[in-house]
Parts: C-alpha cells; structure tokens; sequence
C-alpha cells in the first residue's frame, strides 16, 4: 500500500507540469470494487473441503498509471498501472462439501466462517486505444477521448485468517501470481494539461496460500480466484 500511495504522489506532482502536449500521461485514481463470489477449496488435514459461493466484501480500490502515447501513432500508447484494493471474507454462513470443521467428510453445513483478510497489490502493464475527439488548438490529441485499455498484471496477495474456528492457529501467507485486465473508460479535457476520467475494468487473478498452523507445524493450502469489477474515477496530466 506505501508503494501504490508513493506513485499517487508522484502523478500528483505531474499535475502542475505545464506542456500542452499528451504525448506522455500520468493517472491517479480512486473507486469501489466488486469481487464475485467463488468455491474456495481448502486442504485440511481431515481431507479436502470446498466452501459453496464464498462472498468476498465490496472494497476501495486506489491506483496509478503512469504512460506515453506514441508519436507516429497517438491513438496507441502503452502504461504501468499500479492498484491496491481489499476484498476481505467476511463471517458467513457456507454450504461446504467434503470434510467440514467438525471432523465429518459428507459436506453440510460449516457453520460461521469468521474473517478472512485478502489483500491485493498489482502492477500491471498495459495498452491503451483512444479515440482523439474534439480536436483544437488547446486539445491537439482531443477534448474528450473514449479508450479501452488491456493489461498484464502481477498480483501480489496476502489471505489472514482472523477470527475463524476452523484457521484458529493459522498464519498467513502470501500469493504472487499472473492475472489479466480489460476495461474501457472516457476522458474529458478540464484544463489544459489536465483530464478527468471514469473507468470500468475487469480483473482476475487465482490465488494458492498456505496457512500455516503455528502450534501443529501443519500446512493447510487454500485456494480462490479474485475476479473483480471495478469503477474508478481519477485525474490524468498530459504533457
């Protein structure tokens, strides 16, 4: 998270540059994520255990992007996008076939899950399609530019257990993994070295942890994918 805030900081800074240019661009944004509910599989000790439709938290999502269009082609640029957010597993009651926490290895009921904290670091890279509309002496490359945007991230996930029966004297661990992203988005010109924009992007990533049992010395490996919809809104400078 210092990491992400320290590139918003410097795409702030890059607010005040003064060039009319956008040739180059720097993006700092904020929003809200929604991540789908998904089958967690975890290996217990008692056997295998797939906890039915876990719902993950809407969670706040903060970001930096940081890129250049290319002169002899301006509608095509490339980018890295820097983005944190939080979809922590909140106490539910879950459907769990196979081994439950109580022992038995016919599924049911698994009771409260408690809380499971997941927090996810990305930095992506990305290529970006605007469409340059608008165009004036002020907006060489477009007042109002509709793009869509594709990348490659590298996901770097951490799962707590925090208040479950089940992970009572587990540790957490943490993922690093390869996901993708698309989304799509427009931006409208407010100064003149300066845009606001709005953006929906899609994410998905597979996250495999193991929580280790601090007391046992046991591994318990767990398993979930974080596919995510999000909408953000920011600022982007262009010099």
């Amino acid at each position: 998270m210092n990491v992400v805030i320290s590139v918003i900081v410097m795409c702030l800074l890059l607010l005040t540059a003064a060039p009319a240019s956008a040739e180059w661009y720097g993006d700092v944004y904020a929003g809200r994520s929604l991540t789908l509910s998904d089958d967690v599989t975890v290996h217990s000790p008692s056997g295998l255990s797939i906890y039915r439709d876990t719902e993950l938290d809407q969670s706040w999502i903060i970001g930096g992007r940081f890129g250049r269009y290319l002169d002899r082609v301006p509608f095509l640029g490339f980018g890295v996008d820097l983005f944190a957010f939080s979809p922590t597993i909140g106490p539910q009651q879950l459907h769990i076939d196979g081994c439950v926490p109580s022992g038995g290895c016919s599924g049911g009921q698994g009771g409260t899950t408690g809380r499971i904290d997941v927090e996810a670091i990305a930095l992506s890279l990305d290529l970006m399609l605007r469409l340059p509309l608008l165009k004036s002496e002020t907006a060489p490359w477009g007042a109002l530019q509709p793009y869509i945007t594709g990348g490659v991230p590298f996901f770097k996930t951490t799962v707590t257990p925090r208040t479950t029966a089940q992970f009572r004297n587990q540790d957490g661990d943490t993922d690093y993994s390869v996901g993708y992203k698309a989304g799509a988005g427009i931006a409208f010109q407010v100064a003149p070295s300066l845009m606001l924009f709005a953006e929906y992007r899609f994410t998905h990533t597979e996250v495999s942890v193991d929580l280790r049992d601090s007391a046992l010395l046991k591994q318990t490996p767990l398993h979930l994918n974080l596919d995510s919809h999000t909408a953000v809104l920011g600022l982007s400078a262009r010099w």
